[in-house]
């Protein structure tokens, strides 16, 4: 190719380091056959020719350094700067001729779209979609030769430069072509995607268009028309009809302009259905030409004509979800998420399912006969019990002709008649006020007077055992293992290493359970007290379990002393913001003064890193993949959110105002009834927390054993890679260390299969119960039922005051980045570890939980208002919409209309 000669539309020179990602997917449709306006390409050798002569690329580089400003990281200057050193340099001859040349070759001195064609976008991982620039309506070789300089220039856009520094793409590499085609005067114009962009569904593709030139669909500027079309019959399973207020149109010099659309033209489809049909047609026949990767195509409709203007892969396309799934009921069983979905929210690995479940049952003593079956095992406890559908987890509550416990209660009933006294008194401390209430009438009431009067000042039973037994009991395994170096160990000590500390973890649910139980009966009891005797006061549980010290208060205060010394030294300060968050701690290590901060960093990391945003060990915890730690630091160094201490203040004194209030409404028995439940909930709440801060802890001493064994088992050709051991049973291992013939030569396909499928799952939405509950006042609904139409959304009421914000919707730790300061927190649920999003959010909403839940706590201990148990509040709720939360209440207001997704 000559150095300055532009190169055809069709070129087959059409390789990314020659006319960047857009110009290599036109090329490609243009000689597929595809109707694609005509035009050239000024390939990348222009702009180094350009670059090189004015001696540019050093200067460039110095220059786009990302900066601090007002805190935060910043290349405006940069761009500006850049953008500065293009517009003052003249093009050199020899390519200004080329370029106006090959405008004067198209015919009738048309006007052109210049588009700019990175040699780093239109990639399936990295897209770099609208960082830089295209300008339409272009008329004259002059305008077009500067327009050539103006994309050359948006290669340094400040939202370029910062997708780059984010994404680790090395500026010295880059490089810009840019497109140069015929305008499409088009009618109707958009985007489609050849699989759903939004659930990764392949049976759909989605088709977002409007009146105009696609500017208007592409950039947000108008409320389009969104067609759900099914990829097998290409006609439309639904229509969202759009605004479609305004339109872009060719200005009639340069340029474009924004025109309205009038209402009764605004109130048409876009598209008529066989012009549908035909653009889905052509879509899937553009996908089969890019090797069947799904495609985001840009279109075009002119005259009855379809142009196409840009393919690229889809980036970020979810798997979808498996097909034909069904929610099977078990007969005589209502299957609840409940405590299960805060624990285990997540589709299951095999290896949990199969050691961790099955440990839960081997932990337990059952009477003989009834054992773990892989489903769903008759007991007295049924609440014990966990199930897995379609690989999510399940609590069980048995049910006879619709009535929960009835066989327990009948055979407790049974056995109290030949109970001993002691053994009566016993149980009634351990078990709680369900026995107590049950005893209140007959012989045993003394029993019940005196259980009353040691309850309220003291911890339950089933705390102090777990204090002094159990927990100490779960360390001591985890302390026996964590200690050795799993290189060492034999195959047959890992696997005796990770089933001793499976025991160990399930026997601590059970422990956790009681404790759990324990702080729910209390805070319920109390909860039920203030509703059934002061419904209109405003008066909730956790208004009086507020601003108390905890552990996840003492999590936030060692994160802020490290941003704050990170605050105060000027250089960590510059480091920490402008380093993306995958490579601070790197940085960190390397700088000559950042050693006493990584120390920090690994002391915060042991003693609060090893928590599970997931019971699941499939999962990591911060501790091996400190990332969601890393972005939720630099988040504090760069906004330090609420001050925490004026916010204790703030909830200490509304705390201490209800209380007033409180005892000031209640008189004589109802008085000391209010003092009796507040005293029994304060002493024991607290420690549900406090358990559920070990929870999972195993797993960091697991992990490793399971890591190394699988590392050994990929070694010999049987697993891909280690952390395929996740995806087998405990059969498939052992019998993997000591087979030495083929019979195992599956194993590895066994594995992948595994992963995709559980993959697969993480797209479905499991139902809160089985069969579903539609009375909220069930006692075991955890979340309230909402009508589709509603504005104003149900939950439960968990932590006071209201506050009105914008919403974050926020659904993994992988989308831990995305929490905006000061909003609102709408996520499926909280763990502990996610705890460090707390400080920046004014309020929280949860699909799931109810007022023990695990957000319900933390609420109460940063003093936000809070509803849990919405439902779908992360479906119904977008990031960036104005929401009102009433924790008082249990209401959330959508004051945002939702538009359709684009």
């Amino acid at each position: 190719m000559d150095l300055i000669s532009v190169l055809p539309l069709d070129t087959v020179e059409n390789g990314l380091e020659v006319v960047g990602g857009k110009g290599r997917s036109l090329s490609r449709l243009a000689l597929a056959g595809f109707k694609v306006p005509t035009g050239f390409h000024v390939p990348t050798s222009f702009y180094r020719r350009f670059v090189a002569l004015h001696s540019l690329q050093r200067e460039i580089l110095a220059l786009a350094m990302p900066a601090v400003e007002n805190g935060a990281l910043s290349f405006e200057s940069a761009s500006t700067a850049i953008g500065h050193l293009f517009a003052s340099r003249d093009l050199p001859a020899e390519m200004d001729a080329a370029i106006k040349g090959a405008y004067a070759a198209l015919p009738g001195n048309p006007a052109v779209a210049v588009r700019s064609s990175a040699n780093a976008e239109d990639l399936p991982d990295l897209s770099f979609a609208g960082q830089q620039e295209t300008l339409l309506n272009v008329t004259g070789a002059d305008a077009v030769a500067r327009a050539v300089k103006a994309c050359w220039a948006s290669l340094w856009t400040t939202q370029a430069l910062s997708y780059r520094h984010e994404m680790s793409v090395d500026n010295e590499l880059v490089a810009m072509a840019v497109v140069v085609q015929v305008m499409v005067p088009s009618d109707v114009s958009g985007i489609l995607f050849t699989a759903n962009p939004t659930t990764g569904e392949r049976a759909e593709m989605i088709v977002n268009c409007s009146f105009g030139l696609g500017e208007a669909v592409v950039s947000g500027q108008v409320t389009p028309d969104t067609y759900i079309v099914d990829r097998e019959s290409l006609t439309a399973k639904d229509i969202i009809v759009g605004a479609k207020d305004r339109m872009v149109v060719a200005d009639a010099l340069q340029g474009t302009r924004i025109e309205a659309v009038a209402r009764a033209r605004s109130r048409l489809h876009s598209l008529e259905p066989a012009e549908l049909a035909g653009l889905t047609s052509i879509a899937l026949a553009v996908e089969h030409e890019f090797g069947g990767v799904p495609q985001d195509i840009e279109w075009a409709l002119a005259k009855g004509e379809l142009w196409l203007l840009q393919s690229r892969p889809i980036t970020n396309l979810p798997l979808s979800p498996p097909i034909d799934v069904t929610w099977p009921e078990i007969p005589d069983a209502q299957l609840l998420k409940r405590q299960v979905a805060e624990n285990m929210p997540y589709p299951l690995s095999p290896l949990f399912e199969d050691m961790y479940l099955r440990a839960i049952y081997d932990t337990q003593t059952w009477p003989v006969g009834w054992q773990y079956n892989g489903r769903l095992t008759r007991n007295y406890m049924k609440n014990f019990v966990v199930t897995t559908v379609n690989g999510y987890a399940y609590q069980p509550i048995y049910r006879e002709n619709g009535r929960d416990w009835s066989n327990y209660m009948k055979k407790y009933r049974q056995d109290r008649a030949a109970t001993p006294w002691y053994t009566s008194l016993r149980r009634t401390f351990t078990q709680g006020e369900f026995f107590l209430n049950d005893m209140k009438g007959g012989s045993r009431r003394w029993l019940y007077l005196m259980a009353r009067a040691f309850r309220m000042f003291r911890k339950y039973p089933a705390i102090m055992v777990w204090e002094k037994r159990q927990l100490p009991a779960y360390l001591a395994v985890i302390g026996h293992w964590q200690p050795l170096d799993p290189a060492g160990l034999t195959s047959e000590e890992l696997i005796k290493g990770m089933q001793a500390l499976t025991r160990a973890e399930a026997a601590y649910w059970h422990a956790l359970r009681s404790v759990i139980g324990t702080a729910k009966m209390t805070d319920g009891a109390f909860q039920s007290f203030l509703e059934q005797n002061a419904p209109d006061e405003g008066l909730i549980s956790g208004t009086f379990l507020s601003g108390f010290t905890s552990r996840t208060l003492d999590a936030e205060r060692a994160m802020r002393a490290i941003a704050d010394r990170i605050v105060k030294h000027p250089a960590l300060f510059e480091l920490t913001i402008c380093t993306p968050a995958t490579r601070l701690l790197d940085g960190l290590r390397q700088h000559p003064e950042g050693a006493s901060i990584i120390a920090a960093i690994d002391a915060y990391l042991h003693e609060y890193g090893r928590q599970v945003f997931n019971l699941d060990f499939v999962e990591p915890t911060l501790t091996e993949a400190p990332l969601p730690f890393v972005v939720s630091l630099r988040a504090l160094v760069r906004d330090t959110g609420y001050d925490l201490t004026e916010r204790q203040k703030a909830v200490t004194k509304n705390r201490r105002a209800k209380w007033r209030h409180a005892l000031k409404f209640f008189k004589g028995k109802q008085r000391i009834e209010f003092l009796r439940l507040y005293l029994t909930a304060r002493v024991n709440y607290p420690a549900r927390e406090e358990a559920l801060f070990y929870m999972g802890l195993a797993w960091t001493t697991f992990r490793p054993l399971a890591l190394e064994l699988g590392q050994r088992i990929a070694a010999v050709g049987r697993l891909g890679q280690a952390d395929d051991v996740f995806y087998l049973s405990k059969e498939d291992l052992e019998a993997a260390i000591i087979t030495n013939d083929g019979s195992l030569s599956k194993l590895a396909d066994k594995a992948s299969d595994q992963k995709a499928l559980r993959a697969k799952r993480f797209r479905m939405y499991p139902p809160a119960a089985i069969p579903p509950i539609k009375d909220n006042r069930d006692p075991h609904a955890t979340i309230r039922n909402n009508e589709d139409s509603d504005k104003l959304l149900h939950g439960f009421a968990v932590s006071p005051g209201q506050v009105t914000g914008t919403a974050c919707v926020i659904l993994s730790p992988s989308e831990f980045d995305k929490m905006k300061p000061g909003s609102i927190l709408v996520c499926p649920l909280t763990t502990p570890a996610w705890t460090q999003l707390f400080p920046h959010a004014k309020g929280l909403v949860t699909d799931i939980g109810s007022i023990l839940a695990h957000g319900s706590i933390v609420a109460r201990e940063y003093g936000i208002p809070a509803v849990l148990g919405v439902g779908d509040a992360t479906q119904r709720i977008k990031s960036g919409q104005t929401i009102v939360v009433d924790g008082d209440r249990g209401t959330v207001t959508i004051l945002d209309k939702t538009t359709p997704p684009t």
